[in-house]
């Protein structure tokens, strides 16, 4: 199952039992409802699971059952259409705005699988109800941001943070997890891969680094030059010829006695200098 069908059913499987919150449900779920030539409602929603519990709601608050015809139903019930439009949805406890929330997220919310990417959206077919969402958004300090479809609008959010407190918001516990742990996952293959990168850039820079000391004696080698070097670089020079593929720590402990990794340096970059000034000798 799909981490957006698993979200779905697991705000149905809490849907509230207080009247006022099941009012709140209901007007979330019946949200972009819309109104029939003939004076009904209609209702058009994508997810079956969230078809059926429009379905169950209008069910047990109306006594009546709704029409389906493919991914819209149908609803033929005065109480209903006073219900929905006698104004914005009206939270009586302090938990009924969690729960139309709910409803909204059931019927209009998809959520990409947070293995993948960070995104919430609730898509919308008639843009009129588009304020009282945003304000119901911005008072909960969520930012969200909408963009147009071709057959309506989108309310959007790629925040993951965001993403984290509505499901909170709206008791989500298990999606919650969800994305927390792929979070977490995300964050430590996101290291790892740092790491790695950081280790092969820097082993590149090592045999670059190595690559250009070889070169270096060879020059000084050439121009006859490598008994006229102290005792302490040809002593160097040799070691490095030797273990080409030797770390600089490494190569420091093959002295005798080791020497510092610092003092190492030091002596490579005199014999860097040396073989350049042999060169412009040369020249």
């Amino acid at each position: 199952m799909n981490y957006s069908l698993a979200l779905k059913e697991e705000l149905i499987a809490g849907a509230p039992h207080a009247a006022c919150c099941r009012r709140a449900y209901l007007r979330g779920l019946f949200f972009d409802a819309g109104e029939t030539r003939s004076g009904g409602i209609a209702l058009r929603i994508s997810a079956l699971c969230a078809r059926e519990e429009a379905a169950r709601m209008y069910h047990e608050l109306y006594r009546r059952e709704a029409l389906a015809s493919g991914t819209v139903l149908l609803f033929s019930c005065d109480a209903l259409y006073r219900d929905l439009t006698a104004g914005p949805p009206v939270f009586k406890c302090e938990r009924c705005a969690a729960h139309f929330l709910r409803g909204l997220t059931v019927a209009y919310g998809s959520v990409t699988d947070p293995e993948t990417a960070y995104h919430l959206e609730y898509t919308l077919h008639d843009p009129t109800e588009l304020p009282f969402l945003t304000d119901f958004f911005a008072e909960r300090a969520w930012q969200i941001k909408s963009r147009r479809h071709r057959d309506g609008i989108g309310l959007y959010c790629k925040n993951s943070t965001t993403i984290e407190e509505i499901l909170t918001y709206m008791g989500a516990n298990n999606a919650l997890f969800a994305l927390m742990n792929a979070k977490i996952a995300r964050d430590i293959r996101n290291e790892e891969n740092r790491a790695t990168n950081c280790v092969t850039t820097n082993i590149g820079k090592a045999v670059d680094a190595a690559a250009k000391t070889l070169e270096a004696i060879a020059a000084i080698r050439a121009a006859g030059a490598f008994e006229r070097m102290p005792v302490k670089w040809q002593q160097t020079a040799r070691l490095r010829e030797d273990n080409p593929d030797a770390t600089l720590t490494e190569l420091a402990l093959l002295h005798d006695p080791p020497i510092t990794k610092s003092g190492l340096n030091h002596r490579l970059q005199n014999m860097a200098d040396y073989a350049a000034q042999l060169k412009k000798t040369h020249v």
